[in-house]
């Protein structure tokens, strides 16, 4: 099989959040955030947060990219990199509004709020102790459907970043669950935190650690920086 990497752009965002869905269902935390949701309401939730992402774009240093499968033209994987990028003060202004208000979203009916709470909490310290936005690249996000898996592709969307990175001369950060922990390992990720969350209240029954990684640049050269300024004007 022949696959191809290409920008992911807005009309792509119900084939991405399938993707989503199908490769996080048995997620050892995020399965357990809907328990009660009727699923066209959770399907609408994923829907809007990938659509709201993809129509940003690289306005704050993100990219988006899908995998294709040539055979089929269907979308089967993606990764969501976050550059880094200087802002205007006006732009810091404007994303720091953006977060504030996902932050107070209430989410629908049926999940469990204060489990997505506390995992959004934990990830948000995370990356604010590990993650320097004009000097650290961040996969914020990669995801291949179940029917794809184990034929390379998330290694296919790790080496943009990871290269990017290093021509940068630049740290990459990621967090990863325990399944997708050894794909990381193996592209130099090395564990520097760790997030705990006991899932026996929500559910579960054991205390699950996702990892927190940072990669040291291979090479550098101090370049790729992206201003996004520039980028917009």
């Amino acid at each position: 099989m022949a696959f191809s990497l290409h920008p992911a752009k807005p009309e792509d965002a119900r084939d991405i959040t399938t993707i989503f869905q199908e490769a996080f269902k048995h997620d050892e935390i995020m399965s357990y955030f809907h328990p009660h949701t009727p699923k066209e309401i959770k399907d609408d939730w994923d829907l809007k947060f990938f659509h709201d992402s993809l129509v940003e774009g690289d306005k704050y240093g993100g990219r988006f990219t899908k995998v294709v499968d040539n055979s089929t033209g269907k979308t089967v994987a993606f990764s969501r990199w976050e550059y880094p990028c200087t802002l205007t003060p006006e732009q810091k202004a404007e994303k720091q509004a953006r977060a504030v208000r996902r932050e107070q979203e209430e989410p629908p009916e049926g999940a469990n709020k204060e489990l997505m709470d506390e995992f959004y909490r934990q990830l948000s310290d995370g990356r604010k102790k590990w993650i320097v936005p004009e000097e650290t690249y961040f996969l914020h996000i990669l995801a291949v459907h179940p029917s794809h898996q184990r034929l390379g592709l998330g290694s296919m969307l790790i080496r943009p970043g990871l290269e990017a990175a290093d021509k940068a001369g630049a740290k990459t950060f990621i967090e990863a669950s325990q399944s997708g922990l050894p794909l990381y390992l193996k592209h130099g990720w090395e564990p520097v935190d760790e997030m705990v969350i006991d899932m026996k209240p929500h559910g579960g029954h054991e205390i699950i650690r996702h990892k927190s990684l940072i990669r040291e640049a291979k090479t550098g050269n101090k370049e790729g920086k992206v201003d996004v300024g520039k980028l917009e004007g």
